[in-house]
C-alpha cells in the first residue's frame, strides 16, 4: 500500500511539473494577418510560411515559446500598441510601423518579394497597358500600403483619389478581374505564382505586368521591450529558411532570399 502511495504521489508530481515547463519558457506572441503565402486560411485552418516558421523556431531553442496571434491587416498597428502580440514576420517597417513610432526593433531584411498588376489580356493588349493606369479602377486589399496609392489606407481617400476598390480575399482580387467588375488588381508574385500554380489555364487569359508597385524587403518586428533580441531572432529565422524545407517552400513561392546582414 505504501509503494502504492509513493507511485501515486511521484506520478502526480511529475504531471504537475509538466505545464510548469512550458510556463518556464518566455512566451512571443507572433501576430498574424491574411498574407498569403506567409499566412493564409483555409478551410478554417491557418498555415503558411510565418505558421511554418514558428513551429521550427520553437524545436529549434527552449528559452522562448512562440504562437500565433491572428489580427487584421486593419487592425494589426492597434493591436500590437494594446499588447497583443509581440513580433510580426514578413513585414516592412515602412508599412505603417515607422509613421507611428512604434517601439519596434526591426531586423536586417531576409526575404524579397514584389506587387504587380494583372488585367485580362482581352482587355490590356500589351505592356504598354499598364504605363498610364490613371482613370482605371484597381483592386487592393484593404489596410495594404501600396505605392501607387502613395501607401495611404483609408479606403474613402482610396476610392476617390486612386479609384481603387477594397477586397479583404487575395483571390478576390484576382476574381474581380476576371470578372471584368476592375480595370486591374495589385497583386503579390509570390501569391500570384502560388494561385497560377493551382489554375494554369488562367495564364492565357491574365497578362501580368512587368511594372512593379513595390518591391519590398521583409523584415523582422519585435517589442522594443521583449527580452528576445532581435538579431538573435534574426539568425534563427535565417537559419531556419536556409533548410532544405524551407528553402523549397521559399523557391515555390519565387521568394528571393537575401544574402545574410553582417552582425554589428
Amino acid at each position: 500500500m505504501i509503494t502504492f502511495y509513493k507511485n501515486t504521489l511521484l506520478s502526480l508530481l511529475c504531471w504537475l511539473a509538466l505545464p510548469s515547463l512550458a510556463f518556464d519558457k518566455i512566451p512571443v506572441k507572433v501576430g498574424a494577418y491574411e498574407f498569403p503565402p506567409y499566412v493564409q486560411l483555409q478551410q478554417h485552418q491557418v498555415n503558411g510560411l510565418t505558421v511554418e516558421l514558428i513551429a521550427l523556431l520553437n524545436q529549434l531553442q527552449q528559452k522562448y515559446h512562440f504562437e500565433l496571434v491572428m489580427t487584421t491587416a486593419v487592425r494589426r498597428h492597434q493591436d500590437f500598441k494594446q499588447g497583443l502580440f509581440d513580433a510580426i514576420f514578413f513585414e516592412d517597417i515602412n508599412w505603417g510601423w515607422k509613421q507611428r513610432e512604434m517601439p519596434l526593433h526591426h531586423s536586417a531584411a531576409f526575404a524579397q518579394d514584389d506587387e504587380v498588376f494583372i488585367a485580362l489580356r482581352s482587355k490590356a493588349k500589351s505592356q504598354l497597358w499598364f504605363d498610364d493606369l490613371s482613370g482605371k479602377t484597381i483592386a487592393g486589399i484593404l489596410g495594404y500600403h501600396y505605392r501607387i496609392a502613395d501607401y495611404q489606407t483609408d479606403p474613402k481617400l482610396l476610392a476617390s483619389q486612386y479609384l481603387m476598390i477594397p477586397v479583404t480575399d487575395h483571390n478576390a482580387s484576382i476574381e474581380l478581374v476576371l470578372k471584368q467588375r476592375t480595370d486591374t488588381a495589385i497583386v503579390t508574385r509570390s501569391f500570384l505564382a502560388q494561385y497560377l500554380n493551382l489554375k494554369p489555364h488562367h495564364r492565357e487569359i491574365l497578362l501580368i505586368s512587368e511594372r512593379i508597385d513595390q518591391r519590398y524587403q521583409h523584415q523582422l518586428l519585435l517589442d522594443a521591450e521583449h527580452s528576445l533580441d532581435i538579431n538573435t531572432l534574426y539568425q534563427w529565422v535565417f537559419h531556419l529558411l536556409q533548410q532544405p524545407v524551407m528553402q523549397q517552400a521559399l523557391t515555390k513561392q519565387g521568394l528571393q532570399l537575401l544574402p545574410p546582414a553582417i552582425p554589428n
